[in-house]
Protein backbone atom coordinates (compact mmCIF):
# COMPACT_ATOMS: atom_id res chain seq x y z
CA UNK A 1 0.00 0.00 0.00
CA UNK A 2 1.73 3.17 -1.18
CA UNK A 3 -1.15 5.25 -2.49
CA UNK A 4 -3.16 7.72 -0.45
CA UNK A 5 -6.42 6.64 -2.07
CA UNK A 6 -5.98 3.06 -0.87
CA UNK A 7 -5.66 3.99 2.82
CA UNK A 8 -8.56 6.45 2.57
CA UNK A 9 -10.77 3.80 1.00
CA UNK A 10 -9.79 1.30 3.70
CA UNK A 11 -10.59 3.81 6.45
CA UNK A 12 -13.98 4.57 4.93
CA UNK A 13 -14.79 0.85 4.76
CA UNK A 14 -13.80 0.40 8.40
CA UNK A 15 -15.88 3.43 9.40
CA UNK A 16 -18.94 2.06 7.59
CA UNK A 17 -18.57 -1.21 9.52
CA UNK A 18 -18.53 0.37 13.01
CA UNK A 19 -21.16 -1.06 15.34
CA UNK A 20 -20.48 1.40 18.18
CA UNK A 21 -21.11 4.55 16.15
CA UNK A 22 -24.73 5.04 17.22
CA UNK A 23 -26.77 6.75 19.91
CA UNK A 24 -27.99 3.54 21.51
CA UNK A 25 -27.46 5.09 24.93
CA UNK A 26 -30.16 7.62 24.03
CA UNK A 27 -32.50 5.03 22.54
CA UNK A 28 -31.76 5.99 18.93
CA UNK A 29 -29.78 3.04 17.51
CA UNK A 30 -30.08 4.17 13.89
CA UNK A 31 -28.67 7.66 14.49
CA UNK A 32 -24.88 7.89 14.10
CA UNK A 33 -22.74 9.81 16.56
CA UNK A 34 -19.97 10.71 14.12
CA UNK A 35 -19.85 11.67 10.45
CA UNK A 36 -17.56 10.17 7.82
CA UNK A 37 -13.91 10.94 8.64
CA UNK A 38 -11.24 13.15 7.13
CA UNK A 39 -7.81 11.59 6.60
CA UNK A 40 -4.32 13.09 6.64
CA UNK A 41 -0.85 11.55 6.49
CA UNK A 42 2.40 12.62 8.16
CA UNK A 43 5.83 11.14 7.60
CA UNK A 44 7.03 8.97 10.46
CA UNK A 45 10.35 10.80 10.54
CA UNK A 46 8.80 14.27 10.37
CA UNK A 47 11.03 16.57 12.42
CA UNK A 48 7.87 17.98 14.01
CA UNK A 49 7.80 15.00 16.40
CA UNK A 50 11.21 15.91 17.74
CA UNK A 51 9.95 19.47 18.18
CA UNK A 52 7.05 18.12 20.27
CA UNK A 53 9.55 16.61 22.71
CA UNK A 54 10.62 20.17 23.43
CA UNK A 55 7.27 21.89 23.04
CA UNK A 56 5.25 19.36 25.10
CA UNK A 57 7.83 17.26 26.93
CA UNK A 58 10.45 14.54 26.50
CA UNK A 59 7.74 12.01 27.40
CA UNK A 60 5.89 12.66 24.13
CA UNK A 61 6.42 9.73 21.78
CA UNK A 62 7.77 9.82 18.26
CA UNK A 63 6.06 7.49 15.74
CA UNK A 64 9.03 5.14 15.96
CA UNK A 65 8.69 5.00 19.74
CA UNK A 66 5.02 4.12 19.33
CA UNK A 67 5.86 1.36 16.86
CA UNK A 68 8.72 0.04 19.01
CA UNK A 69 6.42 -0.51 21.99
CA UNK A 70 4.37 -2.99 20.01
CA UNK A 71 6.87 -4.61 17.67
CA UNK A 72 10.37 -3.67 18.75
CA UNK A 73 12.76 -1.88 16.41
CA UNK A 74 12.00 -1.60 12.71
CA UNK A 75 14.25 -0.23 10.02
CA UNK A 76 11.34 0.24 7.63
CA UNK A 77 9.77 3.58 6.81
CA UNK A 78 6.83 4.63 8.97
CA UNK A 79 3.88 6.91 8.29
CA UNK A 80 1.26 8.33 10.63
CA UNK A 81 -2.36 8.28 9.52
CA UNK A 82 -4.42 10.96 11.27
CA UNK A 83 -8.21 10.66 11.25
CA UNK A 84 -10.78 13.35 12.08
CA UNK A 85 -14.32 12.35 13.12
CA UNK A 86 -16.70 15.34 12.78
CA UNK A 87 -19.69 15.73 15.05
CA UNK A 88 -22.98 15.33 13.16
CA UNK A 89 -25.00 18.37 12.10
CA UNK A 90 -27.79 17.33 14.47
CA UNK A 91 -25.45 17.22 17.46
CA UNK A 92 -23.86 20.57 16.60
CA UNK A 93 -27.27 22.18 16.25
CA UNK A 94 -28.28 20.94 19.71
CA UNK A 95 -24.95 22.04 21.17
CA UNK A 96 -25.38 25.58 19.81
CA UNK A 97 -28.32 26.05 22.19
CA UNK A 98 -26.40 24.80 25.24
CA UNK A 99 -25.12 27.50 27.60
CA UNK A 100 -23.55 26.02 30.73
CA UNK A 101 -23.65 22.24 30.15
CA UNK A 102 -23.35 20.18 26.93
CA UNK A 103 -26.44 18.83 25.17
CA UNK A 104 -27.33 15.15 25.56
CA UNK A 105 -25.90 14.19 22.16
CA UNK A 106 -22.57 15.85 22.92
CA UNK A 107 -22.38 14.27 26.37
CA UNK A 108 -23.12 10.76 25.10
CA UNK A 109 -20.86 11.03 22.03
CA UNK A 110 -17.95 12.03 24.28
CA UNK A 111 -18.63 9.15 26.66
CA UNK A 112 -18.89 6.59 23.87
CA UNK A 113 -15.89 7.92 21.96
CA UNK A 114 -13.55 5.48 23.68
CA UNK A 115 -15.54 2.52 22.40
CA UNK A 116 -15.88 3.97 18.88
CA UNK A 117 -12.19 4.83 18.69
CA UNK A 118 -11.17 1.43 20.05
CA UNK A 119 -13.30 -0.43 17.53
CA UNK A 120 -12.13 1.78 14.67
CA UNK A 121 -8.42 1.48 15.45
CA UNK A 122 -8.53 -2.28 16.04
CA UNK A 123 -10.48 -2.92 12.83
CA UNK A 124 -8.13 -0.69 10.85
CA UNK A 125 -5.07 -2.46 12.23
CA UNK A 126 -6.66 -5.84 11.49
CA UNK A 127 -7.45 -4.77 7.91
CA UNK A 128 -3.89 -3.56 7.41
CA UNK A 129 -2.53 -6.81 8.86
CA UNK A 130 -4.52 -8.76 6.26
CA UNK A 131 -2.47 -6.88 3.66
CA UNK A 132 0.77 -7.70 5.47
CA UNK A 133 1.17 -4.21 6.93
CA UNK A 134 2.01 -3.77 10.61
CA UNK A 135 0.54 -0.82 12.51
CA UNK A 136 0.18 0.53 16.05
CA UNK A 137 -2.42 2.78 17.64
CA UNK A 138 -1.11 4.94 20.51
CA UNK A 139 -4.50 4.84 22.27
CA UNK A 140 -4.35 1.04 22.50
CA UNK A 141 -0.87 0.91 24.01
CA UNK A 142 -0.61 0.06 27.70
CA UNK A 143 1.64 3.03 28.47
CA UNK A 144 -0.58 5.66 26.83
CA UNK A 145 -1.32 8.04 29.67
CA UNK A 146 -1.97 11.58 30.82
CA UNK A 147 1.12 13.54 31.76
CA UNK A 148 1.96 16.97 33.08
CA UNK A 149 4.13 19.22 30.97
CA UNK A 150 6.15 22.03 32.54
CA UNK A 151 5.42 24.11 29.47
CA UNK A 152 1.81 23.34 28.52
CA UNK A 153 0.35 21.79 31.68
CA UNK A 154 -2.06 18.88 31.13
CA UNK A 155 -0.73 16.72 28.31
CA UNK A 156 -0.29 13.08 27.27
CA UNK A 157 2.29 10.74 25.81
CA UNK A 158 0.79 11.22 22.33
CA UNK A 159 -1.14 14.17 20.89
CA UNK A 160 -3.64 13.37 18.13
CA UNK A 161 -4.21 17.10 17.62
CA UNK A 162 -0.57 17.82 16.88
CA UNK A 163 -0.37 14.79 14.62
CA UNK A 164 -3.42 16.02 12.71
CA UNK A 165 -1.75 19.41 12.28
CA UNK A 166 1.41 17.69 11.00
CA UNK A 167 -0.76 15.66 8.62
CA UNK A 168 -2.32 18.74 7.03
CA UNK A 169 -5.78 18.45 8.56
CA UNK A 170 -6.01 21.96 9.98
CA UNK A 171 -4.61 24.39 12.53
CA UNK A 172 -5.28 25.18 16.18
CA UNK A 173 -7.78 27.66 17.57
CA UNK A 174 -7.68 29.77 20.73
CA UNK A 175 -9.41 26.94 22.62
CA UNK A 176 -6.61 24.49 21.65
CA UNK A 177 -9.05 22.57 19.44
CA UNK A 178 -8.09 21.76 15.84
CA UNK A 179 -9.95 23.74 13.17
CA UNK A 180 -10.38 21.35 10.23
CA UNK A 181 -12.12 21.59 6.87
CA UNK A 182 -15.20 20.30 8.73
CA UNK A 183 -14.73 22.76 11.57
CA UNK A 184 -13.56 22.44 15.16
CA UNK A 185 -16.35 20.18 16.49
CA UNK A 186 -14.42 16.94 15.98
CA UNK A 187 -12.68 14.04 17.72
CA UNK A 188 -9.29 12.76 16.56
CA UNK A 189 -7.30 9.57 16.41
CA UNK A 190 -4.17 8.34 14.66
CA UNK A 191 -2.34 5.14 13.74
CA UNK A 192 1.35 4.55 13.01
CA UNK A 193 1.76 2.42 9.88
CA UNK A 194 4.82 0.50 8.65
CA UNK A 195 4.60 1.83 5.12
CA UNK A 196 5.91 4.81 3.20
CA UNK A 197 2.74 6.70 2.37
CA UNK A 198 2.77 10.08 0.59
CA UNK A 199 2.68 12.74 3.31
CA UNK A 200 0.25 15.65 3.18
CA UNK A 201 1.78 19.08 3.67
CA UNK A 202 0.76 21.45 6.45
CA UNK A 203 -2.14 23.72 5.54
CA UNK A 204 -0.21 26.55 7.21
CA UNK A 205 3.23 26.92 8.75
CA UNK A 206 1.49 29.04 11.38
CA UNK A 207 -0.05 26.51 13.87
CA UNK A 208 -2.94 28.99 14.36
CA UNK A 209 -3.21 29.98 10.70
CA UNK A 210 -6.91 29.18 10.33
CA UNK A 211 -7.95 30.89 13.57
CA UNK A 212 -9.42 34.35 12.95
CA UNK A 213 -9.06 35.36 16.62
CA UNK A 214 -12.66 36.56 16.43
CA UNK A 215 -13.13 35.70 20.12
CA UNK A 216 -16.41 33.82 19.71
CA UNK A 217 -15.06 30.84 21.67
CA UNK A 218 -14.17 33.23 24.50
CA UNK A 219 -17.78 34.35 24.69
CA UNK A 220 -19.02 30.75 24.66
CA UNK A 221 -16.75 29.52 27.46
CA UNK A 222 -18.62 29.61 30.82
CA UNK A 223 -15.39 28.97 32.73
CA UNK A 224 -13.43 31.96 31.45
CA UNK A 225 -10.75 29.51 30.32
CA UNK A 226 -9.99 31.11 26.94
CA UNK A 227 -8.26 34.44 26.28
CA UNK A 228 -7.12 36.33 23.21
CA UNK A 229 -3.68 36.51 24.80
CA UNK A 230 -2.69 33.33 26.57
CA UNK A 231 -5.13 31.04 24.79
CA UNK A 232 -6.62 28.09 26.66
CA UNK A 233 -6.24 27.69 30.43
CA UNK A 234 -6.43 23.90 30.84
CA UNK A 235 -6.64 24.10 34.61
CA UNK A 236 -9.72 26.35 34.56
CA UNK A 237 -11.26 24.09 31.91
CA UNK A 238 -10.70 20.97 34.02
CA UNK A 239 -12.04 22.69 37.15
CA UNK A 240 -15.23 23.65 35.31
CA UNK A 241 -15.75 20.05 34.19
CA UNK A 242 -15.47 18.95 37.83
CA UNK A 243 -18.01 21.61 38.79
CA UNK A 244 -20.43 20.40 36.11
CA UNK A 245 -20.14 16.77 37.17
CA UNK A 246 -20.87 17.68 40.78
CA UNK A 247 -23.59 20.29 40.27
CA UNK A 248 -25.11 20.14 36.77
CA UNK A 249 -25.24 16.48 35.76
CA UNK A 250 -28.68 15.72 34.20
CA UNK A 251 -30.85 13.34 36.22
CA UNK A 252 -32.08 11.47 33.12
CA UNK A 253 -28.57 10.27 32.13
CA UNK A 254 -26.86 7.70 34.34
CA UNK A 255 -23.48 8.98 35.50
CA UNK A 256 -21.53 5.72 35.02
CA UNK A 257 -17.92 6.45 34.12
CA UNK A 258 -18.72 9.23 31.72
CA UNK A 259 -15.87 11.51 30.69
CA UNK A 260 -17.25 15.02 30.43
CA UNK A 261 -16.29 17.14 27.47
CA UNK A 262 -17.99 20.51 27.88
CA UNK A 263 -17.44 21.43 24.23
CA UNK A 264 -19.37 24.71 24.43
CA UNK A 265 -16.45 26.47 22.76
CA UNK A 266 -16.83 24.23 19.69
CA UNK A 267 -20.44 25.03 18.73
CA UNK A 268 -22.21 28.27 17.96
CA UNK A 269 -19.01 29.91 16.68
CA UNK A 270 -17.73 30.74 13.15
CA UNK A 271 -15.43 27.69 13.00
CA UNK A 272 -17.98 25.11 14.17
CA UNK A 273 -18.52 23.70 10.66
CA UNK A 274 -15.58 25.03 8.64
CA UNK A 275 -12.57 27.35 8.90
CA UNK A 276 -13.77 30.90 9.62
CA UNK A 277 -13.69 33.55 6.90
CA UNK A 278 -13.06 36.36 9.36
CA UNK A 279 -9.60 37.89 9.65
CA UNK A 280 -7.46 38.64 12.65
CA UNK A 281 -8.06 42.36 12.06
CA UNK A 282 -11.68 41.91 13.16
CA UNK A 283 -10.55 40.71 16.58
CA UNK A 284 -7.91 43.42 16.92
CA UNK A 285 -10.66 46.03 16.93
CA UNK A 286 -12.83 44.16 19.40
CA UNK A 287 -11.12 43.69 22.75
CA UNK A 288 -11.99 41.09 25.36
CA UNK A 289 -13.77 43.69 27.46
CA UNK A 290 -16.47 43.88 24.76
CA UNK A 291 -17.41 40.23 24.80
CA UNK A 292 -19.82 40.40 27.75
CA UNK A 293 -18.45 37.22 29.29
CA UNK A 294 -20.42 35.28 31.87
CA UNK A 295 -18.67 33.26 34.55
CA UNK A 296 -19.74 30.43 36.81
Amino acid sequence: MNERGAIVQLIEEVFDSLETNSFRALGRPSEPMWDRPLVGIAAGEDAYYEFLKTHIGAFHWTPREVFRQKYGDSGAALSVVAVVFPQTCATKEMQRAAEVFPCDNWLIARREWGAVNGEFCQKLMDALAEQGIRSACPDLLEDMSRMRSERVGIASTWSHRHTAYAAGLGTFGLSDGLITERGIAVRLTSVVVEAELPADGRVSEDPYGWCSRCGACIRRCPAGAIRLEGGHDKEKCAAYKDYCIKNLWPAHIERKGYILGCGLCQAGIPCTDHPPKQTAAMADNYGEENYGLQRI
